[in-house]
């Protein structure tokens, strides 16, 4: 049966990436998975067959498999935010068209199988089974429904760094919802949209600190309008010049995926 699957080796003692091999017939647990637990359970093995590139069948009994086709094995960076890293894992097994993945986690040297229920159902599935790993990345933030409050974690000082942030997460949220407008055209997608930028208004109006540090703003944070957050972001002063603000692709690809927008 054509269950396909990804064969994977997630490397984090060195530079962060994984290794990936494309399995054809019979990618599901009882099959796969059983021939991996069962000669492929050392870091070694699992290294040896994630390098192997393409592999059509592998037997459960016997740990042989055979290829119709040759191919290299895919060697993929990952980023170093871990709930970017393990989104970008899902998105390679959704890429290879595979029904299942199975990742070595090298630390706990075991197999991680996680099932395709979509993209995000897969990052979020990654992300629990190898929270322990957040450790080897430089960046582990939590996802929203992970944590506290934002309001009740701002302690004293945060204006250094949220006046800079807070409107720009506003203005990229923004510019989500008008792009998107035509194609998700769901108004729970949007709800969720305006949410979020509401609550980043009350993040920034319940801060305690008053603060003259807000791009392009003078006042006290009683005089801030929320309405006029994108005109405050649009410059941050660095010394005597001036360098406008660039959201990077990974932080508007987060806010997409973190909206609902990317599956």
């Amino acid at each position: 049966m054509g269950t396909r699957a990804l064969i994977g080796y997630l490397d984090t003692d060195g530079d962060l990436k994984l290794t990936s091999t494309y399995n054809h017939w019979d990618g599901y647990p009882e099959n796969l998975g059983k021939g991996l637990d069962n000669f492929y359970n050392s870091d070694a093995k699992a290294n040896e067959i994630a390098n192997v590139g393409y592999i059509s069948y592998l037997d459960p009994e016997t740990g042989e498999w055979e290829a119709k086709n040759k191919d290299v094995a895919d060697v993929t960076q990952l980023p170093d935010d871990f709930n970017e890293a393990m989104m970008t894992i899902a998105e390679k097994i959704e890429n290879y068209g595979a029904d299942y993945g199975y990742v070595w986690d090298n630390e706990n040297e075991e197999w991680v199988t996680i099932k395709n229920q979509g993209i995000r159902s897969m990052a979020e599935d990654l992300e629990n089974a190898l929270a322990h790993l957040k450790g080897k990345f430089s960046m582990f933030p939590e996802r929203p429904d992970q944590t506290m409050e934002a309001k009740d974690k701002i302690k004293e000082g945060t204006w250094s760094v949220l006046p800079k942030q807070i409107p720009a997460f506003i203005d990229a949220i923004e510019k989500i919802k008008e792009e998107y407008h035509n194609i998700v055209g769901d108004d729970n997608v949007f709800n969720h949209l305006d949410g979020a930028i509401e609550a980043a208004e009350e993040l920034m109006m319940n801060t305690a600190e008053v603060t003259p540090e807000i791009p392009g703003f003078e006042g006290t944070r009683d005089q801030f309008d929320p309405d006029e957050a994108n005109t405050y972001a649009a410059f941050s002063r660095m010394g005597e010049g001036e360098e406008e603000i660039n959201l990077s692709e990974s932080f508007i690809h987060k806010m997409k995926y973190r909206a609902g927008i990317i599956k």
